[in-house]
């Protein structure tokens, strides 16, 4: 069979419509979502939490996050303020926010708190510590590779 410059023509545009289909499915997959529901609250209440980072700074030594391999990993607050400290920790995955978890801050003994990670695929995520301790807000992001 002779391919005339006809039959080229109706061969390219059915691979660029059959391109374009597998484009559009692809997009119809891809997860949009935002990345934090109340985006536009918590723009107008940056300055709380710009203060609340400001107070974390001024500690030295802040929250810590320790993982063993193959193992757990542990949220360490400074020991001067665990005994006194309260407030929430968001396990935080930028790529979907399918894979949030929020938990409140429960402190054992010695200021720590194991991370429940089972369940979560390995990747890349962010620990938000919003906690209070003696009267003081404090902010914490840190980073966690699971």
């Amino acid at each position: 069979m002779v391919l005339h410059w006809g039959h080229s023509i109706a061969l390219f545009y059915t691979c660029f419509v059959c391109a374009l289909v597998v484009v559009v499915v692809q997009s119809r997959t891809f997860d949009n979502s935002l990345v934090t529901e109340d985006y536009y609250a918590r723009d107008l209440n940056y300055q709380q939490e710009f203060e609340r980072r400001s107070n974390s700074a001024s500690l030295g030594a802040g929250p810590q996050v320790k993982c063993i391999p193959a193992a757990a990993c542990r949220l360490q607050l400074p020991s001067a303020l665990a005994r006194y400290a309260s407030g929430s920790v968001l396990l935080y995955r930028p790529s979907t926010k399918l894979h949030d978890r929020q938990l409140p801050l429960t402190l054992d003994g010695s200021g720590g708190m194991d991370l429940p990670l089972d369940g979560l695929p390995a990747g890349y995520y962010r620990v938000i510590v919003e906690w209070s301790a003696a009267g003081t807000d404090y902010f914490d992001e840190l980073d966690l590779y699971h």
